[in-house]
């Protein structure tokens, strides 16, 4: 399908992901939760339909839950996102991500008119946490984050969040930390809480987090199929008001040079 961005210019494409069963009416089918997907990427790079996103798309679906895994601009595009970036740069990008996800689910509405789910990987999770807590554009049933993370807000909102975080990752902090571990006087110094932070000072956050390990866990767990098996099982439990907190730590034999996380909101 396709839709125009944020900006009323730019023309995107979203892949709806739906298995019908034969006896299924088209009303019921409707009344599934759907799940909108954004890809990971820096912002400055990835698509909808690399292989990773289909399959991890086609893996929730098959759980029962429509999946659209849409596109957005990009604005980082053949710049990057390290240190050198500014942070307004980057507000910016994540910003107009949001901004297209939000439009996406605006065309969707009419077919899902509820329980819709919000979340992505990496740098999609960064707009989708963005959109739910920052911009509370959405009214999300729940977030689901693979390695994303948010610059700390004072007053969060209860939206369910589920969050997958390795605890070694040098580009997006498990913790409470800069952005690719900026130095605090570079122009790209922006502060971010990822998963364990979330974890600490949201309120309804279930949390996975996998010691040691670094930010290849995206892909890692766009292709494990236990991943989305725990992603449909969040959004039933979301939908049936079952208690989703709690964490669960994944050990390793890795080791981790990075310094200790810093987790917030500590009581």
């Amino acid at each position: 399908m396709q839709f125009m961005a944020a900006d009323l210019a730019t023309t995107l494409q979203m892949d709806v992901y739906s298995h019908i069963l034969p006896a299924e009416s088209a009303a019921h089918a409707f009344e599934r939760p759907l799940f909108v997907f954004l890809h990971g990427g820096g912002f400055y790079e990835g698509s909808r339909d690399h292989p990773l996103n289909v399959e991890f798309c086609e893996q929730l679906a098959g759980h029962g839950i429509d999946v659209a895994s849409i596109d957005y601009r990009l604005l980082q595009r053949d710049q990057g996102f390290h240190c050198g970036i500014s942070t307004a740069a980057k507000r910016a990008a994540i910003e107009a991500a949001a901004e297209d996800l939000t439009q996406a689910i605006s065309v969707l509405r009419p077919y899902y008119p509820s329980n819709i789910f919000i979340g992505g990987s990496s740098a999609g999770a960064h707009a989708a946490l963005h959109a739910a807590y920052h911009m509370k554009s959405i009214d999300a049933e729940g977030v689901i984050s693979m390695c994303g993370a948010m610059e700390p807000l004072a007053n969060a909102p209860e939206t369910p969040l589920l969050a997958f975080h390795g605890t070694c990752d040098a580009l997006v902090p498990y913790g409470e930390a800069m952005h690719h571990y900026c130095r605090r006087d570079a122009p790209g110094a922006l502060l971010l809480q990822g998963g364990g932070a979330a974890a600490e000072c949201l309120p309804h956050t279930q949390l996975h987090a996998y010691l040691n390990a670094g930010h290849e866990l995206t892909n890692l767990l766009l292709g494990d199929t236990g991943c989305s098996k725990t992603c449909a099982q969040f959004i039933q439990d979301c939908l049936g008001t079952e208690d989703i907190r709690g964490t669960t730590v994944y050990a390793s034999a890795q080791e981790c040079a990075l310094p200790s996380p810093f987790l917030p909101c500590q009581h």
